[in-house]
């Protein structure tokens, strides 16, 4: 008999949560009757675990959450269990390089030190829960004495497409750029992603990729797709994302994720 994944990973924003920013009774229950069968959760985000903690406290059963797309990973308590940065020659080389070719763009820093930095000029679409005290500064390369998680880019009036194509063979050696989940394109260790993050966090737990479920809906959750067993896009999702899933969910804003997981549990009980 075939048995429920051991592992789901599941993206939160346009997954997890409707557009309200919202959490919805039904999606907490069915990921709280997955791990009663046994199966691990882990949160797999573009987020900072700054922005993540209240929603691992809301369903109360997350094990690991992967955070900034595969840069940092932690245990349900928040402690930090791996990193990934680019040193501080790579990072101020990045920004160097991102300035010369996207004219009048500004950037945003993630800090292994859960900090922020963020140029004056920097604007972004992130959720309207997110609640982050930046350094705001007008040249954020005067800031950087060590380690970046992630820079990210606020492009302006180029497509963060363009953006990505304009840079994608420019970085220093050992970065690459990447959609964030959001409108703003990121910079970061190249391989790392969420595929990464969670591949890590199954290893921990020696479970094979096969056994592993994924929902996501965004053009940063196309590696973990490519990684997991079962790949499940949200109805709402990226043409891109609902092209290489296995199974489409309904949208976020009618708790698709519930829906295929009390499908889930019916099947195999």
């Amino acid at each position: 008999m075939i048995s429920l994944p051991q592992i789901f990973g599941f993206d939160i924003d346009g997954t997890l949560l409707r557009s309200d920013g919202s959490l919805s009774k039904r999606v907490c229950g069915s990921i709280r009757a997955v791990t009663e069968n046994g199966s691990t959760v882990v949160l797999s985000t573009g987020r900072p675990w700054s922005q993540v903690r209240h929603i691992a406290d809301k369903l109360g059963v997350v094990e690991f959450s992967v955070c900034l797309n595969g840069a940092t990973i932690h245990a349900f308590d928040g402690s930090l269990l791996r990193q990934n940065s680019m040193n501080q020659e790579q990072a101020l080389a990045a920004l160097e390089v991102a300035r010369k070719l996207i004219p009048g763009v500004a950037l945003g820093a993630d800090m292994p030190d859960g900090s922020h930095i963020w140029e004056t000029d920097f604007t972004h679409d992130f959720p309207a829960d997110f609640d982050v005290d930046a350094l705001v500064i007008p040249d954020a390369s005067q800031f950087i004495a060590g380690p970046v998680l992630t820079w990210l880019l606020d492009c302006k009036n180029m497509q963060p497409s363009l953006a990505i194509e304009l840079l994608d063979k420019s970085l220093p050696p050992g970065l690459e750029i990447r959609p964030s989940g959001l409108e703003t394109p990121e910079i970061a260790v190249k391989g790392v992603s969420k595929a990464s993050g969670l591949a890590a966090v199954a290893e921990m737990q020696d479970i094979p990729a096969s056994a592993a479920c994924v929902f996501g809906d965004g053009l940063n959750d196309l590696a973990m797709f490519q990684w997991a067993g079962e790949s499940i896009a949200m109805g709402n999702s990226h043409p891109q994302v609902l092209s290489l899933a296995n199974q489409v969910a309904p949208t976020n804003d009618e708790d698709g994720v519930a829906i295929v997981l009390e499908s889930l549990l019916e099947r195999f009980s």
